[in-house]
Order: structure tokens, then sequence, then C-alpha cells
């Protein structure tokens, strides 16, 4: 007997089980692709900032063992401030002097701190010159170049050595600015303070303590002088 063979046309009576997304359901999809994009993006930002704010705290490091290894003169020629300790209340006088360093320019507020980052090879400036800052370091009146010297610039209208060179600042975010400054008391002993700051820049920079904290804590500056950065509060 021959076995009958029926044959049906490819795919009638099957059901078609090939279902596509839903716009709900790529709306969701899209919605949970934008979320995880958005947190690597995040993550990536945070680690990159990381990365640039530990740049500038080695380039700090550097300023901060060049000021201390610097011998300043007995007749340093800084500027005579009072600071009240915010603990004790006792208000002392020092001599004031500070390097600021920003994403453009190093500044030195008088020769011996421009001597102190010359000496570590911080900056660079040609012999005679040099040589000069020596001579007129103890000068009540400063003597500046003519003009610009190797990575030697300009001055400011407060009388800073004005620097070019590769210790500019990094960071974006965490702080714009910052600064290490030198307090000579009358016995000659040296103390140190750090500041930093995000503030907006225009005529000069408001107190930012929480960029100063996270500056003096990573140089191991704890409890050191907070000293506001910018020209209107360098008195």
């Amino acid at each position: 007997m021959k076995r009958k063979y029926i044959c049906k046309p490819e795919g009638k009576n099957e059901k078609n089980n090939n279902k596509g997304f839903s716009l709900v359901e790529l709306i969701i999809v899209i919605a949970i692709l934008a979320v995880l994009a958005a947190s690597v993006t995040l993550a990536v930002l945070r680690y990159i900032e990381k990365g640039r704010q530990a740049k500038d705290v080695y380039h700090a490091s550097l300023i901060k063992d060049a000021l201390c290894a610097y011998p300043f003169p007995s007749n340093y020629q800084g500027r005579r401030v009072d600071y009240t300790d915010p603990d004790t209340g006792v208000t002392e006088s020092y001599l004031r002097g500070w390097v600021y360093v920003d994403n453009d320019e190093i500044r030195c507020s008088d020769a011996s701190t421009a001597l102190a980052l010359i000496n570590a090879g911080l900056v660079n400036v040609s012999d005679e010159v040099e040589s000069n800052l020596r001579e007129n370091e103890e000068n009540p009146q400063k003597w500046f170049p003519s003009g610009p010297d190797r990575e030697y610039v300009r001055s400011t209208n407060i009388e800073e050595y004005v620097f070019l060179n590769g210790l500019t600042v990094k960071a974006r975010r965490t702080w714009n600015t910052y600064q290490l400054d030198v307090y000579v008391d009358d016995e000659g002993e040296l103390h140190l303070g750090a500041s930093a700051s995000n503030a907006i820049r225009t005529d000069g920079h408001a107190r930012d303590s929480q960029a100063a904290r996270i500056m003096q804590r990573n140089l191991g500056l704890d409890g050191s002088f907070e000293t506001p950065i910018g020209e209107n509060d360098r008195n």
C-alpha cells in the first residue's frame, strides 16, 4: 500500500510568534542605556580630575620643599601682616610672601620666593638676572628685569615676579588656583600656609575654605595658616 503524503504550503496554519519591541520597551531600554552612559561618564571624569588634582599637589609639594629649603634672609622683604589664630584668638605679626599658581602662570611675591624656586630648578632665568636678584634680595626697592628673560615674563601691579612654566594648574573642578605662603616671624622662624580656590576669577579670589583644606591635607599642612587668594587680599 502506498503511503500517502500530503504537502502543506509552507507556513500555513502556523502561528507567527516573532514579535518586535514595543514602543514602551524601546523607551525603557534607551533610558537604561542613558543612565549607564551617564554613570560611566561621571566616573571617568572623576578619575581624570583626581589625576589632575594629584599632579597639582605634586607640583605644590615641590614648591613647598623649595620654600622650606631656602635660607630666607634676616632682612626678608616680605609684606608685614597680622595673623589671628582662629583657635587661640592670639594675633601675631609676620613678614609674608607667597607663590601663586594658576593655569597660565606662576607669581612670586618677592626676590626671595623667586630665588627659592630658581634654586630648586622650578623656574629658569639667565645667570645675569639671578645674580641681580641675589644682589637686591634685601633691598626694600625691588629690582626687576627690564623685559622677559627665559621663563620670567613680567611684573604685576603689586610687584610680583611672573613666570611661565609647566607647574601651572591642571585641575578643572577642584580648584583653578593654589597658593603657598611663607610667614617669617620676628625670630626668623619660617611658617607655611597653603590655599586653593575655585572661585570665579574677577578682580580677586574669594576665600574657598573647602578647596584650601583639600590642598592643605594633601600637602601635610593641616592646621596651617589659611590665607585668601587674590590681589585684593594681599596687603
